[in-house]
């Protein structure tokens, strides 16, 4: 396990900003996760951490110690890729070996550290088989695996899960939560998936355009984001904005106010210092109902009560919860 410290890191390709001053603390055993959209720079701070790609400016400090200057093979730290990188002519286990044997190990150890990985990963069965033998998951923990070998200080993953199908992706959500808790190594974790981001993670670092915007838990996050992108990025469906001169509470035109869907309810009566509006569809999600209600060309979305139904096309009422207004400044998306 180990601290890791990034300081006015910058990262330029030819006149390209990928990452822009960003400093940021990583404790011993934490799980933080870089999250943004595509070609936020999220990606690119790994790959730096890692020793794949040079810093333009700023310094990147593990245990204490300075490696900007250091390969990556040096640097104590694993990676594992969005594509596995697995050597598609060699068995579980010796893709498993490669990196100790690499490292010189002894057969002992090699042995010991190939039956720790498939004991811990559930992969006994699996030693003698190809990767194209295997599930998409299995290749997976395969890949964690021949990370974990090596015990690094620090376990890099670039988008481990983008791979899988949904049903898959949850399941293995799960399993790299119960491995952290197992192993307690720091691990540093990129996903443009929100969703992925706030189960996984006991920190969130928000980033966008090679800047990091907010670091929090992720329900520091989800209950006081610092600006509109990181209101409208963390949340699922996203917390809905309206101008604040339609808002009864507020009636002010330079102010945009958040609502989060669980935070609206909705009348088929009209009431007092509510929003008006006109519902449009309703999404079935199972355990969770949302209707989209149409304010002046915008569209709301509310979460029902289980048993609550709302018929299409029909004129309603929204109010919010009290005190679950977040106000933010029009011009500068800045939270008020």
């Amino acid at each position: 396990m180990a601290k890791v410290k990034l300081k006015k890191l910058t990262k330029k390709f030819k006149e390209v900003l990928a990452v822009g001053n960003i400093s940021l603390d990583i404790e011993d055993g934490e799980f933080l996760t870089l999250v943004g959209p595509s070609g936020c720079g999220k990606s690119t701070t790994l790959r730096l951490i890692a020793g794949l790609e040079n810093p333009t400016q700023g310094d990147i400090y593990i245990d204490g110690q300075k490696v900007n200057d250091l390969p990556p093979q040096k640097r104590n730290v694993s990676m594992v890729f969005q594509s596995y990188a697995l050597f598609p002519h060699m068995s579980v286990e010796s893709n498993l070996a490669f990196g100790l044997k690499i490292k010189k190990k002894s057969a002992r150890e090699k042995q010991e550290k190939i039956r720790w990985a498939i004991d811990l990963l559930g992969l006994s069965g699996f030693e003698k088989r190809l990767p194209k033998e295997l599930s998409g998951g299995e290749r997976q923990r395969v890949a964690l695996g021949r990370a974990l070998v090596l015990e690094p200080k620090v376990l890099l993953l670039d988008e481990p899960l983008s791979n899988l199908d949904a049903k898959l992706r949850l399941r293995m959500r799960t399993e790299l939560k119960r491995l952290h808790k197992k192993i307690k190594t720091t691990i540093i974790y990129v996903t443009h998936d929100q969703a992925e981001a706030m189960t996984l993670s006991d920190r969130l670092a928000v980033m966008r355009d090679g800047k990091i915007l907010q670091v929090g838990t992720p329900e520091e996050i989800y209950q006081k984001p610092k600006d509109v992108f990181c209101a409208g990025f963390i949340g699922s469906p996203p917390m809905n904005f309206i101008s604040g001169e339609k808002v009864p509470q507020v009636k002010d035109k330079n102010i945009m106010v958040g609502i989060r869907p669980e935070h609206l309810s909705v009348s088929l009566t009209k009431i007092a210092q509510a929003i008006p509006g006109k519902t449009s569809v309703t999404e079935t999600l199972g355990s969770d109902n949302y209707l989209y209600v149409d304010i002046s060309d915008q569209l709301i979305s509310v979460r029902l009560k289980p048993d609550e139904r709302i018929p299409e096309d029909k004129s309603v009422w929204l109010f919010p919860h009290q005190g679950k207004l977040h106000l933010f400044d029009k011009t500068t998306g800045k939270r008020i």
